[in-house]
Formats: C-alpha cells, sequence, structure tokens
C-alpha cells in the first residue's frame, strides 16, 4: 500500500507543480502593460522634399529606465552581398552575436566603438563564424575593414521592452512592467526621438512617432585609421 501510495504521489506531483507553475506565470503576465503604436518615416524625394515613405520598417523602439538580464539566444549579423544584415541590430546587454559570412570573399569585422571595440580578423564563408559579447549599453557601428560601404550598428539596450516596426511602421512591445520610462524611437540616418511614458498593469498604453530621414551617416576610416584605396567618402550622399 505504502509503495502504492509512493507511485501516486510521483505521477500527481509533478502534474501539480506545472499547475501552480502555469498560475504563477499567466498571473505575473497579468500584471504587465503593453505599448503598441505607429512610427511615420519620412525621406527625401528627389527634389529634396521630405514625403511620407512606403516601407518604415526598420525603426527600433524602446524603453529606458529599468534594466533585464540578456537572451542567452545568439543575435546573428550576416555578411553577404558586400552588406551586413541586418543594418541596425537591437540587442540586450550581455546578449552575444555571430558574425558569419555568407560570401565566398574575405571580409574583416571591426569596431572602434568605446562601448565595444574589436577586431575579428579576415576570414570568408568556409571559416567558421566568429562572435562577440556586448557588455554595456550604447550603439557600436560595425564595418568591415576592406568593404567601406559595410555598415551596419548594434543597438545595445538596457533591457528587453523594444520592438521593431513593420512595413507600414507598427510596432508592439509586451509584458512592459507597469512604471514610468522614456521610450525612444530611432533608426540610422535619423535623430532619435523620445518620450515621457507610463505603463499601467493589465492597460494598453499608445504612442506614436514621426522621424524624418535628414542626417548623412558620416565617413570613416579604416582599423588603423587610414584611408579606403580609392574612397571618394561619397557612398552615403
Amino acid at each position: 500500500m505504502k509503495k502504492w501510495i509512493i507511485f501516486l504521489a510521483s505521477l500527481i506531483l509533478p502534474f501539480w507543480i506545472s499547475i501552480i507553475g502555469y498560475s504563477q506565470t499567466s498571473n505575473h503576465n497579468k500584471g504587465y502593460g503593453k505599448i503598441t503604436g505607429t512610427v511615420k518615416v519620412f525621406g527625401k524625394n528627389f527634389i529634396g522634399d521630405l514625403k511620407e515613405k512606403d516601407d518604415m520598417s526598420g525603426v527600433v523602439v524602446y524603453l529606458t529606465g529599468f534594466e533585464t538580464k540578456p537572451s542567452k539566444d545568439v543575435s546573428n549579423l550576416v555578411q553577404q552581398n558586400k552588406a551586413f544584415n541586418p543594418t541596425l541590430l537591437p540587442i540586450v546587454a550581455g546578449q552575444t552575436v555571430s558574425f558569419p559570412n555568407r560570401d565566398g570573399i574575405y571580409h574583416n569585422v571591426f569596431s572602434v566603438s568605446p562601448v565595444k571595440s574589436f577586431d575579428l580578423g579576415q576570414y570568408k564563408s568556409t571559416d567558421p563564424p566568429k562572435d562577440i559579447t556586448f557588455d554595456k549599453a550604447g550603439l557600436v557601428p560595425v564595418f568591415c575593414n576592406i568593404h567601406p560601404q559595410m555598415i551596419s550598428f548594434v543597438l545595445v539596450l538596457e533591457n528587453n521592452a523594444f520592438g521593431e516596426t513593420d512595413k507600414e511602421g507598427k510596432f508592439v512591445i509586451p509584458n512592459v512592467p507597469p512604471g514610468r520610462y522614456t521610450i525612444n524611437a530611432w533608426k540610422p540616418k535619423t535623430q532619435r526621438m523620445s518620450s515621457d511614458i507610463e505603463v499601467l498593469p493589465g492597460q494598453e498604453t499608445v504612442i506614436n512617432f514621426e522621424l524624418k530621414e535628414v542626417e548623412k551617416i558620416p565617413p570613416h576610416k579604416r582599423k588603423d585609421g587610414s584611408n579606403y584605396p580609392g574612397y571618394q567618402d561619397d557612398w552615403e550622399s
């Protein structure tokens, strides 16, 4: 009889623990809020006037004011067709980024940012990808020492409360702890827009931004401070 009771307990206990865990998780998430909205992006047309873009994807909308632990997942910043993809990669401080080369030619990935400076050396698609852990929040421009047109930005955030716009400019930031924060919207070639926001438990907060692509990405040097051979500094004009 005693063995039979122990056997039943071994079956019921894990099931009961799973119910408790699910209940706690559900109640925990119910106390969180959600942020939604739209970012309109305006770019210059051929005569220099600002016009709403057809594709408003690629804007990162993020909160500042609290910290969360980084994901254990490794993000990819891919080198392909002599370009980085994506151009803007948001991660959380402490997260690792892998830099696979999918071209049959050599690239040399580096950054001289004070947030995170590194040099991955030369490698191509037949070589294993290299990775870097970004341990401090901030913006890290990433370049190739061989191809001056290759540029990307790793946006290292202090928490995981961020979202990215789709083609229509819509974004969602789920599971936000209640509180007062600063919400920011940015993509390369725009000025960052910020606003104060209050997130209430179990409620949806709606906020909209407008970004104007009026900034130029400044020219850059090679990792040793020299100019690229034949580089005219006009690829972002």
